[in-house]
């Protein structure tokens, strides 16, 4: 019963910020770009002549220019609080994305457009609104997590088919400029409605428990969670936007393999809440284990030389429901384990690590395809991480106490 009511206190308190920032996830940098690649690939390929490879690893450029800068986000984060790093960073990343076709006169202009969106809208990584969410949550953290983070889902659902529409009418270019005027014209305003700092954490005005960033750094722990979501990262990246092009490949039309990827995004957030509720309940690090395995299955269906719409479906489901279960059971481990206060900082360097891992691997996917014509190659290596990797969080130990933090 306490635990009942301890929840509800705090969703009274602060559902505006879940809220926010389930709209800030979703039209956030590590939604929009990713979720939206898989039905640009084939259109500015056959537009410019470049390969598969060549136009998804603008990807990678992203997530280098992620690499370079969100660290300096998460310092903000810390420093000044969640909401005006949110709200600033929504119009870089809004203007960058309607800038971006601009760039693409060239591969290397298409590069440095990637990196140029990356400085304006790191921000609006999951490292911002997770802090934001975090400091009106303790019991409910997870729960609320989840709430937040399965707006990458309503991404994933929505942007696919959205965004195959602007293409089919008005070509891949105006597909971009659509994103980032949806960002701006959407998401910032209802952001700035919405989404606020709690007293606590707002611009570290009192001292929060948590490892400072030596200890943190020096923890197995911390690489460990580093590598295992990496790793994860890697592989479901490589599968959801490798899903589209796969399945067009096979006879299918781009509406329907967008359908498919959008039930990739119902899966995500079904994932995300399912996540949250369950790592409030039971040790965080298991659960964890067991839902990023899940997609296994899903690689074993996709090689099958030609499985029906039901097993299609159900492989959408399971790749859903993993990437459901990464960022915020990563966001939640980092708490937990390490405190809010150096939070930013470190969940920013766990973020960069998937983001780094998610940004090359739909490229390697690609070349995997140019060099063999096919993507059974990259589905068994999917398939071996699936099962090598997710166990090693079974390696984390109990969740410390605050003094132990110190």
């Amino acid at each position: 019963m306490a635990s009942t009511l301890t929840y509800r206190a705090e969703f009274s308190a602060g559902w505006k910020t879940v809220l926010g920032g389930t709209l800030g996830t979703a039209f956030g940098i590590s939604a929009l770009p990713f979720y939206t690649l898989g039905v640009f690939v084939k259109p500015i390929a056959e537009a410019t002549g470049w390969s598969r490879e060549a136009v998804q690893l603008g990807f990678a450029a992203l997530m280098f220019g992620m690499l370079l800068s969100s660290w300096a986000w998460g310092v903000a984060v810390d420093r000044w609080g969640a909401r005006g790093v949110a709200l600033v960073s929504q119009i870089g990343l809004g203007v960058g994305l309607i800038a971006l076709p601009s760039f693409a006169t060239s591969l290397t202009g298409w590069y440095v457009g990637w990196v140029v969106v990356a400085f304006l809208g790191a921000g609006t990584s999951p490292v911002t609104w997770t802090r934001g969410i975090s400091g009106w949550f303790t019991t409910a953290r997870g729960a609320a997590l989840g709430l937040a983070l399965m707006g990458t889902g309503f991404c994933a659902l929505i942007a696919p088919p959205a965004v195959t529409a602007v293409i089919a009418l008005r070509g891949w270019e105006d597909g971009y400029r659509a994103l980032g005027a949806a960002v701006l014209l959407l998401a910032l305003p209802l952001t700035a409605l919405t989404f606020r700092d709690s007293k606590a954490l707002a611009a570290g005005d009192t001292p929060l428990p948590g490892a400072d960033r030596k200890a943190a750094l020096s923890d197995y722990r911390f690489w460990l969670l580093l590598f295992v979501f990496a790793g994860m990262t890697l592989a479901i990246a490589g599968l959801i936007p490798t899903l589209v092009p796969l399945l067009t490949d096979r006879g299918m039309s781009a509406a329907q393999a967008a359908g498919y990827a959008a039930l990739v995004g119902v899966a995500i957030i079904v994932g995300r809440v399912g996540a949250g509720l369950l790592i409030d309940r039971f040790w965080a690090p298991a659960v964890a284990a067991i839902m990023l395995a899940l997609p296994v299955l899903a690689c074993l269906i996709l090689l099958m030389g030609a499985p029906s719409p039901l097993l299609i479906g159900v492989a959408a489901l399971l790749i859903g429901l993993a990437a459901g279960a990464e960022f915020d059971v990563v966001a939640y481990l980092t708490g937990r384990y390490f405190g809010m206060r150096n939070y930013g900082f470190l969940y920013s360097i766990q973020t960069v690590g998937m983001l780094v891992a998610g940004g090359f691997s739909p490229a390697l996917f690609g070349r995997i395809f140019d060099r063999t014509g096919s993507y059974d190659t990259a589905l068994m290596v999917a398939a071996g991480i699936f099962v090598c990797v997710p166990p090693l969080l079974l390696l984390m130990g109990r969740y410390p106490n605050e003094e132990e933090m110190a």
